[in-house]
């Protein structure tokens, strides 16, 4: 499944993102653009706006009532559990959505804090932002239901 966010979900899309879902985000599309994508991507609408869920072509959305990022995951949970086979945290890019690869340790020495260098032995990167992730006590964190997404990153200096 993958879903598209509309300009009042960024917080939602970047922790389901981080949760390993495919959800497309960019607070600039017109609610006309955000369709055409929706029904050209096969993605479900992710909203806030009753009116935009009300239209015709929106028919595959989900809107959105809750207004804490927590409960918004879990209203997203309740509404796909049963329909979406399991997922795997820190996949996606939590910024630009593409799928994360690995990366040597090595590369990361001089790229990630001292601390967790040390600490951490697998890393991955963001093939298009160059973002840096690792396996931290935030992903066992992020996979609890009641809970928000945490992240561990680093950009590019």
């Amino acid at each position: 499944m993958k879903f598209i966010a509309d300009a009042m979900l960024g917080r939602l899309a970047k922790q389901l993102r981080l949760l390993g879902f495919d959800v497309h985000y960019d607070p600039a599309l017109t609610d006309n653009e955000l369709l055409r994508i929706a029904l050209s991507e096969n993605r479900i609408i992710l909203t806030r706006d009753r009116g935009f869920a009300s239209r015709p072509l929106a028919g595959n959305s989900l809107l959105i009532d809750a207004d804490r990022v927590d409960d918004q995951i879990s209203q997203f949970r309740a509404a796909f559990s049963r329909e979406m086979p399991g997922h795997i945290p820190l996949t996606r890019c939590s910024v630009c959505n593409h799928a994360l690869i690995p990366l040597a340790r090595q590369d990361a020495r001089d790229r990630v804090p001292r601390h967790v260098y040390d600490r951490q032995e697998e890393f991955l990167t963001c093939p298009e932002c160059g973002r840096i992730y690792w396996r931290g006590s935030h992903v066992s964190r992020m996979a609890r239901p009641q809970r928000g997404a945490q992240t561990k990153s680093r950009s590019e200096g």
